[in-house]
């Protein structure tokens, strides 16, 4: 008889177009991206010092989407959360030559980005495929099969947005074309009262 295969314990990623960001609004952003970028670790791209990002005037309807798809991101992991507070965002430029090292943001619930120009890939990464037989590793053949997959990768597009587990491990592949890559990152946390009876929180979110 043949195998009965069952996938259990996905890690579930999302990704649409956001509506509420226009042409204009992206060039306002890179622009403010530009005006605030710090270096980080050499080849590593750069960002913005504003770890606020999203909080400007004009990011304003592209914040409100952005907490809606979140919700809606909850409900497909069945998460009971009444309220989300994106905890701090930021723009990112990556040059010529750069790229952003593999990494994860292990103090938030969902992790995300945007894209205000095209360029260099995203990757989703997960080391734990040679671990499900006690650590036993083997030729992986190249069909196809997500359970095999240690990396997936997102071509980014004008308004593209994507969604993760904050603790999902990511990177950005190197750039090599001339033109800067522009995006947006974020993180966000539930606030409120959530959890179950015995492990029940109750954050406040900061008022900036």
């Amino acid at each position: 008889m043949p195998l009965d295969l069952y996938d259990l314990f996905p890690k579930t990623i999302a990704v649409t177009q956001l509506n509420s960001l226009s042409e204009s609004l992206c060039l306002s952003a890179i622009k403010e991206i530009e005006r605030d970028l710090v270096s980080g670790n050499p080849g590593d791209g750069s960002f913005t010092q504003n770890q606020q990002l999203l909080d400007l005037s004009f990011f304003a309807p592209v914040k409100k989407e952005i907490l809606e798809l979140c919700g809606e991101f909850c409900k497909a992991y069945s998460h009971a959360i009444d309220r989300l507070h994106i905890c701090n965002s930021w723009g990112n430029k990556v040059s010529q030559g750069d790229s952003i090292r593999t990494h994860k943001h292990t103090n938030s619930y969902i992790s995300g980005s945007f894209y205000l120009t095209d360029g260099s890939g995203f990757s989703l990464v997960d080391y734990e495929r040679s671990n499900l037989f006690g650590g036993f590793t083997t030729e992986i053949l190249p069909d196809g099969n997500m359970r095999a997959s240690e990396s997936f990768h997102i071509n980014p597009q004008i308004g593209r947005i994507i969604f993760f587990p904050a603790g999902l491990m990511h990177s950005v592949m190197p750039n090599n074309t001339s033109k800067p890559r522009y995006s947006v990152a974020f993180n966000v946390i539930p606030v409120g009262e959530f959890g179950r009876v015995t492990a029940r929180m109750n954050i406040v979110a900061a008022q900036g």
